[in-house]
């Protein structure tokens, strides 16, 4: 063999040696690795001795208590869903620190399932407290504090003693949505966006709480969120709506998209009592209790509002002080929550004007009166229909009326001139 051969040769075998300790050395990382997160899987499986303790009993699936409303909550535990959740490592002590293992179980009386789960969720604020005040300000909250039942708690929503990493969450099948929305998430399901999101596997088309949020859920019919939430995403279609539909900013504004987009929803016009210097909607401090109180005593036969005792209801709005300037916003919006889900294509929505604008078209028939209440939910009063049409209205109406909206003349006539 020659000089330089030898050399070549001698020089490729180190190579050789080198590639393959460095392969060696990658390889014996990866088993490294490998074993660590093997190491990390067993010990989250393991359960802590004072954990296993607490299930001795809590794994028995008849293991229950009985509450001071007859009924019977139960006090099983999976073990397996609990060793693989992501509170097993905190243990069952950090949230049930009022309990003593010295006098339990606990005769303590409890008088309901609700109540308690509301109890415990104060529990939950100790880790997460940026969620537990965004749910402290929710719709949801409101409810349980009213004692409403059914009102959701953490627990509700959460299965905290199974709970995954929300990372590993798979909403599509409308969990936890869907244990009280029921009907209102098979509409979803049903509309574009829910075939979009759970048949296609669209994960860009939106589901619950990309447009209700997910802690702080707020009552859907007030404000413009909802109409926010649409715009987030179909950013084009103000420009789109422009080269159409004339006044397009102003049916925005008063027209909810569900009206159009919910081809075959029930639509009724929402007549609000607004601030008109703020543009805020009228709260009542009562919850409702106040407003509904006021419009009886004014709507004496209980047959709905008409004219003069919707105009009776603004001028009591304003008080004294006439300078307070109560005005009413019309909103056309669709009858329930579970039309406003069944959204469709937009090649197939409503573009006919006269679908709406039709002297004593359907819109018109239904007519509400509404106020919010202090958590945002929209309180409403039935009004008779002749409230959109009567000359009495006009002053009452000028923050809604639109010229030509019922194709009355003599009405468009006195709103001008008004």
């Amino acid at each position: 063999m020659k000089t330089g051969q030898c050399v070549l040769s001698n020089t490729l075998q180190a190579e050789r040696r080198t590639g393959s300790a460095k392969t060696r050395t990658a390889s014996l990382w990866i088993i490294l690795l490998a074993a660590v997160l093997s190491m990390s899987t067993v010990a989250h499986a393991v359960i802590k001795p004072a954990d296993a303790k607490c299930l001795t009993c809590h794994s028995m699936p008849v293991l229950s208590k009985t509450l001071g409303d007859g009924s019977k909550m139960s006090l099983h535990i999976q073990k397996d869903a609990w060793s693989e959740s992501v509170h097993s490592m905190i243990g069952c002590n950090l949230c049930h620190r009022d309990v003593d293992p010295a006098a339990h179980p606990s005769m303590k009386a409890v008088a309901d399932a609700q109540s308690y789960a509301i109890e415990k969720s104060m529990a939950c604020k100790t880790c997460h407290s940026g969620q537990f005040e965004a749910y402290e300000g929710s719709i949801h909250a409101s409810l349980a504090n009213e004692g409403y039942e059914g009102a959701p708690a953490c627990s509700s929503c959460h299965d905290v003693h199974a709970q995954k990493k929300m990372s590993e969450a798979k909403p599509t099948g409308g969990e936890p949505c869907k244990t009280c929305h029921e009907d209102i998430f098979a509409a979803y399901a049903d509309s574009m966006h829910g075939q979009a999101h759970i048949d296609a596997e669209q994960i860009q088309a939106p589901i619950c709480i990309d447009c209700h949020g997910v802690h702080d859920v707020s009552a859907a019919a007030s404000g413009d969120s909802i109409k926010e939430a649409c715009l987030g995403c179909h950013e084009t279609a103000l420009a789109a709506h422009d080269e159409w539909l004339p006044n397009s900013v102003l049916h925005l504004n008063l027209v909810s998209c569900p009206a159009c987009h919910s081809p075959m929803a029930d639509r009724s016009v929402d007549l609000r009592l607004h601030d008109r210097e703020s543009g805020e909607l009228i709260v009542d401090p009562q919850d409702g209790s106040g407003f509904e109180e006021q419009v009886r005593a004014i709507d004496t036969e209980g047959d709905g509002l008409d004219p003069m005792e919707l105009r009776e209801v603004v001028r009591s709005a304003n008080g004294d002080d006439s300078s307070s300037g109560v005005t009413v916003k019309g909103r056309l919006e669709v009858s329930s929550g579970v039309q406003a889900h069944q959204l469709t294509l937009k090649a197939e929505a409503v573009r006919d004007c006269s679908t709406c604008h039709e002297s004593g078209g359907d819109t018109y028939q239904n007519v509400t009166v509404s106020v919010a209440g202090e958590d945002g939910r929209i309180i409403s009063y039935k009004a008779e229909e002749e409230t959109l049409t009567s000359a009495v209205s006009v002053d009452a109406l000028g923050g809604f009326y639109t010229v030509g909206g019922t194709r009355i003349r003599i009405l468009d006539i006195l709103v001008v001139l008004a």
